[in-house]
Formats: structure tokens, C-alpha cells, sequence
């Protein structure tokens, strides 16, 4: 079973892109920490973001983490995230933040951010990334040139083949 655990940044661009739905069709469960649940259900957040956090679909589960990893330096969303990803053993732990991924990364967690999951969407013919990137260039998503020229050289030698 592929399992998703999912910190707020790439639930909350992949909300704002209409692409969520991915999600569902990439794995088969998707985990929100209950931090990042509350996140999402924040007044600053979009509206779009709060509605579709108030109401989840079914295959997104809300589950607390028993323990959270001891980093001063993260937020309590990203170590309640990496927390329960290894808790779970997930197959992939969805966050944008690179500090936290290198955390992540040293607890022997695999990540995946926003662009890597609308890479892999495209590469299933899912969506068109050309169109996904734009629309994420047009959220407070951190992307630079240089993120986006890489995807899509990437996308077009995978098309091209």
C-alpha cells in the first residue's frame, strides 16, 4: 500500500492548483498530522484551503503522532510530520521546507515536495506540468527559475522518449 504522510506547504499549493486530487490517484492513503490539519484549518489560511480541511475526503486520514521529534529548529507541523512518517513507515513524506527534508532525510525518511509530486502526476500522463507549474508559480509557493527550468527539462526528455 502506498502511504502518504503530507505536511502543510504541498497540501495547501496542491489546493490552491485544484490539483489535491492527485493525491488519491498517486496513493492509496494520505496522512495529515494533526498539527498540519490545524494549519490548514487557520484563519489565515485560503478559503479554499479551510473548507476542504473542515471536510477531508475519505482518503485522508487526521492521525496524531505518539512522539515528536526533538528539532528546535523546525516547526512542530514538520517534526509531528517526520514523526509519524516513520511511525508509519510511509513510502513518502510530502514537504516542501529543506530543512526539515534534511532532517527527514537523516532519520532515514524519504521526501517528496510539491514539484516532485506534480512531476510524477505528469509522468502518468495525470496532468500537464507546464499548466501545474504556472499555476503554482501563481501561489506564495517559493519556486525559483531554476526549480521550474529543471522540471520541465525533465518532463520534456520523459515525454520526448
Amino acid at each position: 500500500m502506498i502511504l502518504i504522510v503530507a505536511d502543510t506547504g504541498p497540501i495547501n499549493y496542491l489546493i490552491q492548483i485544484g490539483c489535491i486530487e492527485l493525491l488519491s490517484r498517486l496513493a492509496e492513503k494520505t496522512v495529515l498530522p494533526r498539527s498540519v490539519a490545524a494549519e490548514l484549518l487557520h484563519s489565515a489560511a485560503p478559503d479554499a484551503v479551510r473548507t476542504w480541511a473542515a471536510a477531508p475526503p475519505g482518503w485522508v486520514e487526521v492521525l496524531a503522532a505518539t512522539k515528536i521529534i526533538e528539532q528546535s529548529d523546525l516547526s512542530a507541523a514538520d517534526r509531528e510530520a517526520i514523526a509519524l512518517a516513520m511511525e508509519l513507515n510511509t513510502s513518502v513524506l510530502l514537504m516542501d521546507d529543506q530543512q526539515a527534508r534534511r532532517c527527514a532525510a537523516m532519520l532515514g525518511v524519504a521526501t517528496m515536495g510539491t514539484v516532485g509530486l506534480l512531476e510524477m502526476a505528469a509522468a502518468r500522463n495525470l496532468i500537464p506540468l507546464p499548466v501545474a507549474l504556472e499555476q503554482l508559480r501563481g501561489t506564495s509557493c517559493f519556486l525559483t527559475d531554476e526549480i521550474i527550468e529543471n522540471a520541465l527539462r525533465r518532463d520534456a526528455t520523459r515525454r520526448a522518449r
